[in-house]
């Protein structure tokens, strides 16, 4: 059953600093007489597939008495401010010790470490080189310097783009900019990089400095960064095995629990903590976000939403200087990435539409993001795709209407969230509109998925190349015929309950669900994804003259949640197709009523 919206959490979602710097935080409050901790993020894929661990990680340092804050840089994350500043490298330090000093006051503990990892602990060493409120530093997976880290990203961005070219993506357009896992970094943010430097002299502080070197499975530590330090810190080396773990793609993505505990050691380790700092004034914070976005004025702010015993969390954003349409836009997690969606695209959706007057709520459904429960369940992709995630949605639909008043909704969600979207669609009269990008089953079927895998197989043993090549390794590719000599045999002796034919079917049903209740329906595609092809097969993609509440946009490109640049732009276009088609519904509707 649905729930009420909880407000007694342990965790205070907030937003620290001014201006366009604004930057979305978490507190994670603790007891007992550990050092404050700052969780300093990696930059843009990393940070998407960590987020999740690190949320454990504060709840596990909380837990042992460490308060913990962990936060989103300017431009990234649920933090204000689009692409990239002027003085990057000098707003992301800035945050760091903005954060740091509002954890001084806010705990009350006389020291403070900075955990980083990545981009995040070399931003963390340079705020301490700097003299903001940092006594001791972990270094996870840290550079000597940005040049280092950024030659790490243009590697990662050139094996993504050899790996869309041998898909047949088209070539990306000409330009300067850089975009590892879908996040741009254009030449002024690389110059900005490139010119951070990590060779620091760290100010004495009372007890002396201390800091932790991890390496990432069996990579050792920068010895350049450990020589450097050891000019004015006490250092030491851990092996930080879990790292690829833990920056897996977010629905496997585990936390690495081992490191974790040799972090927990070393904090132990300090002989006593130094006097609190007197006089430390905190920086602004405050439970809303104030934005100006295409000139006029929104607001976002955090909401948990209890359901069946766990929190869900989300982003609300309402429209403050222009009049509101009546519609509301509920953004679904896409898999297991957390309530930014893809490359942020979520984020930007969100923003530019409550500015229009569309009152937006980006959400984390259980287990994913900032919300409660068992994010590693979904290991098992069945687990993406269970019923119970549809009340979850209409929980914040329900929510909304307390909350604002507003009864009709719009639904965006890819791939599993498309199909959170779609029958939330078919189970609540609120939903006018659902926006699907990429969904890749919208009747779940157990074993959906090795059919479609079977079937490409089948198509392959036709052609000549197939059997030259398993002619000579024999032994290698010999499995791969395995589950296609099943599908024959299942095919035969079971022809009545083919996976593909069976969600076909219950999908036509779906549609005239749809079409006669008078919600529409948008299905946004790019190449290669093989419901599309199952579509388009079985005569359901394009027929106007049974399902008119039907649009279909077809996205250049070949990649399922839509990395490339310039597959935003493409993806952004179709959405707001499908948005001005559902606001022009609801001015029709509007004036008819009149």
């Amino acid at each position: 059953p649905r729930g009420k919206r909880c407000h007694r959490v342990s965790e205070l979602p907030l937003y620290l600093g001014d201006g366009d710097e604004r930057m979305f935080a978490v507190y994670h409050p603790a007891d007992g007489a550990g050092c404050a901790v700052l969780l300093c993020p990696p930059l843009g894929w990393d940070d998407v597939c960590s987020y999740r661990s690190r949320r454990v990680w504060a709840e596990r340092l909380a837990a042992h008495g460490h308060p913990t804050l962990r936060f989103d840089l300017p431009g990234t994350g649920d933090s204000a401010g689009y692409g990239e500043p002027g003085d990057l490298v000098d707003a992301w330090v800035d945050a760091v010790a903005t954060a740091a000093a509002w954890l001084r006051s806010a705990s009350g503990r006389g020291r403070t470490t900075a955990a980083g990892i990545g981009l995040g602990g070399l931003l963390a060493l340079r705020a301490a080189a700097d003299d903001a409120l940092i006594d001791d530093l972990v270094l996870w997976a840290v550079p000597s310097d940005g040049r280092r880290l950024l030659r790490e990203l243009r590697a990662f961005a050139r094996l993504e783009a050899e790996s869309f070219a041998a898909l047949g993506a088209p070539s990306a357009p000409p330009g300067a900019s850089l975009a590892p896992g879908g996040f741009v970094l254009g030449e002024q943010a690389q110059a900005a990089l490139e010119a951070l430097d990590g060779d620091v002299e760290l100010p004495p502080r009372g007890n002396g400095r201390r800091v932790l070197v991890l390496g990432r499975d069996g990579v050792p530590p920068d010895a350049t960064l450990i020589a450097r330090l050891e000019r004015s810190a006490t250092v030491t080396t851990g092996r930080g095995s879990g790292y690829g773990a833990m920056t897996a793609v977010p629905d496997l993505a585990r936390p690495p629990i081992g490191t974790f505990a040799e972090v927990d050691a070393w904090l132990g380790g300090v002989d006593g903590p130094d006097e609190a700092v007197q006089g430390v004034a905190p920086s602004t914070a405050s439970s809303t976000l104030e934005l100006q976005v295409e000139g006029v004025s929104i607001r976002e702010m955090p909401l948990r939403l209890e359901a069946g015993g766990q929190q869900l969390f989300a982003v609300l954003g309402e429209p403050q200087s222009t009049a509101r349409t009546g519609v509301a836009l509920v953004l679904l997690n896409a898999g297991a990435i957390r309530r930014i969606g893809p490359s942020r695209m979520w984020v930007d959706i969100a923003r530019r539409w409550t500015a229009r007057g569309v009152t937006t709520l980006r959400l984390d459904v259980e287990g994913i993001g900032d919300a409660t429960g068992d994010g590693e369940r979904y290991t098992d992709v069945s687990e993406l795709y269970v019923s119970s995630f549809v009340g979850q949605v209409q929980l914040a639909l329900d929510a909304l209407v307390e909350r604002c008043g507003i009864e009709r909704f719009a639904l965006l969600g890819l791939c599993s969230g498309a199909f959170w979207g779609f029958h939330a669609a078919l189970a609540d009269p609120r939903v006018s509109s659902t926006i699907m990008l990429n969904p890749r089953i919208l009747h779940w079927h157990p074993r959906l998925d090795a059919s479609r895998d079977a079937r490409k197989l089948g198509q392959r043993v036709h052609t000549l190349r197939f059997w030259q090549v398993d002619a000579r390794r024999a032994k290698t590719y010999a499995p791969r015929l395995v589950p296609f000599v099943r599908w024959l045999l299942w095919r035969a002796l079971r022809p009545s309950d083919r996976p593909v034919a069976k969600s076909l079917a219950q999908i036509k049903r779906s549609f005239d669900r749809l079409r006669d209740s008078g919600r529409t329906a948008t299905l946004i595609f790019c190449d290669g994804e093989p419901l599309r092809d199952e579509l388009e097969a079985g005569g359901l993609l394009f027929d106007d003259s049974r399902w008119p509440n039907l649009a279909v946009e077809l996205v250049p490109g070949r990649d399922h949640t839509f990395r490339p640049p310039w597959m935003h732009r493409h993806v952004h276009e179709a959405v707001d197709r499908a948005l001005e088609r559902e606001l022009a519904r609801t001015v029709r509707r509007t004036v008819v009523a009149g």
